[in-house]
């Protein structure tokens, strides 16, 4: 079972005790950016326990990740995805 956050994946922030859906995540840097106001809000990986893990059935959407890109948060995009909606080009910048 895949114990690596992804976007889309459900999480449980442990210091909040609140229950995100995950926007992006750097692995590089163990931060993650979750759905919602404000955003983009930075947390650490470490911090979070996975509750539903949906990244396989549910890729990071367009949308986010041309929000991201708009912020220039590139190493929160997931190149899979990117490719997958043909935004590839957005994470070679």
């Amino acid at each position: 079972m895949r114990e690596e956050i992804m976007p889309n994946d459900i999480i449980k922030h442990k210091p909040t005790g609140e229950t995100w859906i995950v926007a992006g995540v750097n692995h590089q840097t163990g931060e993650l950016i979750p759905m919602g106001y404000p955003f983009p809000s930075i947390a650490k990986t470490d911090d979070c326990e996975i509750l539903e893990r949906r990244y396989e059935t549910e890729r990071q959407s367009k949308e986010v990740i041309e929000a991201l890109n708009k912020h220039r948060l590139l190493s929160f995009i997931d190149v899979r995805s990117a490719m997958w909606h043909g935004l590839l080009r957005l994470c070679e910048r």
